[in-house]
């Protein structure tokens, strides 16, 4: 069975100078050794404390730089992307927020020792939204979608097969609800770890014009999802613009998509 060194690690991160060098520690315990960064419109020392701290620990690095923000949750799929590229003969793809506080790395080594016994299988963690009427929305789709009923997909972390990407592009990470709808309807599993304590990680407090932005951004993912899986009004997912940059998501990966070749539904956007 592989380990926790067979496993690449994805962050997007956007002026977290202040809390990349302990994320990197995190998953660092957690025996993860590749990390690929996608440094999102920084503007302070993130890139430089990154570099600095995973030679501490002897972590590969390997860093993707934007001068303008791309999004949310667009610079996932570019380090989804790169970890794919640089790393293919590891076993997953580890995905991560560069801004968690806490000694998560034990319960992190615990979440991947668990998805290490069903390779095959996406596994993501429980969770609720805020929003009562959305987070009953979510629910319904992950349960309808064949997927345990307290699972969130846009919650992370998130252990992906890097087989999955044969199969669904990981540019689709960037839309989480277009990721679980496309890899469900490509019959790929998905699973919860239910010990998972987000009161650990904490991220920071948001404003609540930032808490309405996210929640947005959770409609349209739903909604989208439901569309790829369960048909709906007709309309085309809300892919572009929405709440993305993805003209720069897809210049960026098709000048780096290398030998590797996608099938299934990449070509959708």
């Amino acid at each position: 069975m592989a380990d926790a060194r067979d496993i690449a690690c994805a962050l997007g991160a956007r002026d977290e100078a202040g809390r990349i060098g302990n994320v990197l520690r995190q998953v660092g315990r957690a025996g993860v050794r590749r990390v690929a960064l996608c440094a999102n419109g920084c503007t302070d020392g993130t890139v430089a404390e990154a570099r600095r701290v995973s030679d501490t620990l002897h972590m590969e690095l390997a860093v993707i730089e934007f001068e303008q923000a791309l999004g949310h949750d667009a610079p996932r799929a570019v380090a989804a992307m790169e970890a794919w590229r640089r790393w293919p003969e590891s076993a997953a793809v580890l995905m991560v927020d560069a801004d968690w506080r806490g000694s998560f790395g034990p319960m992190l080594a615990d979440f991947l020792q668990d998805a290490l016994r069903h390779p095959e299988a996406i596994m993501g963690v429980w969770g609720h939204v805020r929003a009562a009427d959305l987070d009953r929305r979510w629910q319904r789709l992950v349960r309808r979608a064949g997927a345990p009923a307290s699972l969130r997909p846009f919650l992370l972390p998130h252990f992906i097969p890097l087989s999955a990407f044969a199969w669904v592009s990981p540019r689709f990470v960037a839309s989480p609800g277009l990721f679980f709808a496309l890899t469900r309807r490509a019959g790929i599993p998905w699973r919860v770890y239910d010990p998972w304590d987000e009161r650990l990680i904490g991220n920071p407090g948001r404003g609540i014009r930032s808490e309405a932005r996210t929640l947005d951004v959770l409609r349209e993912d739903a909604r989208a999802a439901e569309m790829i899986l369960f048909g709906g009004s007709g309309d085309p997912p809300p892919l572009w613009p929405g709440q993305r940059d993805w003209r720069a998501v897809e210049s960026w990966m098709n000048r780096m998509r290398g030998p590797h070749r996608c099938r299934g539904h990449h070509d959708l956007v």
